[in-house]
């Protein structure tokens, strides 16, 4: 499993650079439906550092909290 967790990061990661925003953002989700993800706080901080210019609301991060937070108590339910 960590190297599921460690694959949709790098798939995140690389994907937000090279690709599109929104590869980060479907990984961010992914990674915070199955797991406590703290991987999905640091690709949204990195998405953030990456794309948005100085100044400006950090909505990766943002959202990655709020997705990460809301979807707690879904992943609790079905999970465990």
């Amino acid at each position: 499993m960590t190297w599921l967790r460690a694959g949709i990061f790098a798939v995140g990661l690389f994907g937000g650079i090279v690709l599109s925003p929104w590869i980060p953002g479907f990984c961010i989700l992914l990674l915070s439906l199955r797991w406590r993800a703290f991987e999905a706080l640091f690709l949204a901080l990195c998405m953030d550092l990456f794309w948005s210019p100085l100044g400006h609301l950090p909505f990766f991060t943002l959202g990655a909290i709020a997705v990460v937070w809301l979807l707690e108590p879904i992943r609790r339910e079905f999970l465990t």
